[in-house]
């Protein structure tokens, strides 16, 4: 007959009880995983419409700026030639 020993039984129900918690572990760990991800496929993009027009907005801005600068530099380009034909005319005494 088959000796009883304790102290090998409190062993091997020690070893089934761990086996059962880590495998419990792995599935409330696998179901806090898939509700994360879950989670994360419901969650959509942003709209980026909204940033989309403002740039557009900006780089019609930008257009419209070097326009204008274009002018200014033409218009600064003619003053600073009327100013050197004062200039001549003034520093000649004979040309009144």
């Amino acid at each position: 007959m088959a000796k009883f020993n304790l102290k090998d039984q409190l062993a091997g129900v020690a070893a089934l009880i761990a086996a059962i918690v880590a495998i419990g572990g792995g599935f409330v760990k696998y179901g806090e995983i898939t509700t994360k991800l879950d989670a994360l496929s419901e969650v959509s993009a942003p709209d980026l419409t909204p940033l989309a027009a403002e740039i557009g907005n900006a780089k019609n801005s930008v257009a419209v700026n070097q326009t204008d600068i274009a002018v200014l530099s033409k218009e600064i380009e003619l003053l600073k030639i009327q100013l050197e034909e004062i200039k001549v005319s003034t520093s000649n005494p004979l040309s009144n």
